[in-house]
């Protein structure tokens, strides 16, 4: 799991510091502040410590390259380090566990390569997931040999899940994850299946399969997460990033889906998305007081040229949130244009 992530010349991040839970993490900000690059970073990281031969070096920065060309998709790497005509390297630091155990690599831009400072004495044990912001189950099942053997400008998550998506389904579920999914499949109206081609279904008791493709969007990444619990991808020890979690989900479904990453981060499966949401925001901080869950709020927004990071236990810690912010004014706008068009009435 990640246990906190240090970023120094990194895109728009001159210096932060992010300390993440075990469980659930929020990350919210406006457009711009960083959000998806944050996750991609942390993601890119972790997969590429899950990939490597332990105590390789070389390995890992070859790996650390490929990962970073590949889910950011520059023109050239040293594109990623926030000033480049500074000759500043970025720097990253990465703990993923509670000891002092940290991956510590940089790159310069000289040579466009990464230089790995320290190897971590722990590696991942589960291969993360990278949740875009489209959902990839009507990408299946030609994607993954299409990228392989072609150049596409999607970045590589899209890949990796639709590589998670191909394994087989799990001989026994835990049940407690066999109680999580059964209300998602209430919502879907069906179970989620995959034919011998590789193309995935919607199997409802009364009127039998419908093509995913043919499945509201919103519910197409219901039914991915339920795909990738059942084979095993999502399971104890893993780590999701979910970007814009919100995207396509109207607030009923929302509520259910923040029930499902709730009971994940209780479930030994660390959760971290990023929302522009506000609704998504306070049903999460809610059902957090509420079961007292490990949890931890991130708000990230510009100081003049620099963004800055706050960090909270819950929503309420946080002193900007912009979603909030945007609907107090818009409330205010509501009222002046109401009583404008009442004076105007009177006159």
């Amino acid at each position: 799991m990640l246990k906190s992530l240090s970023i120094k010349n990194f895109t728009v991040f001159t210096d932060a510091v992010t300390e993440f839970s075990p469980g659930l993490n929020i990350i919210i900000g406006d457009n711009a502040t960083g959000k998806s690059h944050l996750l991609k970073l942390g993601y890119s990281v972790m997969r590429s410590l899950y990939q490597v031969t332990r105590d390789n070096v070389e390995q890992l920065q070859i790996q650390l390259e490929d990962k970073l060309d590949g889910v950011f998709k520059p023109d050239n790497l040293n594109h990623l380090c926030r000033h480049p005509l500074n000759l500043q390297p970025a720097q990253i630091t990465i703990n993923i566990t509670d000891e002092i155990d940290n991956l510590l690599f940089s790159f310069m831009l000289q040579n466009n390569k990464i230089k790995v400072d320290q190897l971590p004495k722990h590696f991942p044990k589960q291969a993360p997931l990278f949740f875009p912001t489209r959902e990839v189950l009507t990408l299946q099942p030609t994607f993954t040999a299409l990228y392989e053997n072609r150049y596409l400008p999607l970045s590589e998550t899209h890949y990796d899940l639709c590589k998670a998506l191909n394994l087989p389904l799990l001989k026994k579920l835990p049940t407690t994850l066999q109680t999580l999914i059964k209300p998602l499949e209430a919502e879907l109206g069906g179970k989620v299946i995959i034919d011998k081609s590789g193309r995935f279904y919607i199997d409802t008791p009364k009127h039998g399969k419908f093509e995913i493709s043919l499945i509201a969007e919103g519910y197409r990444k219901i039914a991915m997460l339920v795909y990738l619990i059942l084979n095993g991808s999502l399971s104890f020890g893993s780590t999701l990033f979910w970007d814009e979690a919100d995207a396509n989900l109207n607030p009923r479904i929302m509520v259910k889906v923040a029930k499902v990453l709730a009971t994940l981060a209780q479930n030994g499966i660390q959760v971290i998305l990023a929302t522009h949401n506000l609704f998504l925001m306070k049903e999460l901080s809610l059902l957090v007081e509420s079961t007292e869950m490990s949890a931890r709020f991130f708000s990230l927004k510009r100081d003049n040229d620099a963004i800055t990071i706050e960090q909270g236990n819950v929503l309420e810690d946080l002193q900007t949130i912009v979603t909030l912010d945007e609907e107090l004014a818009l409330y205010d706008r509501e009222q002046s244009a109401y009583y404008a068009k009442k004076a105007k009435k009177v006159l």
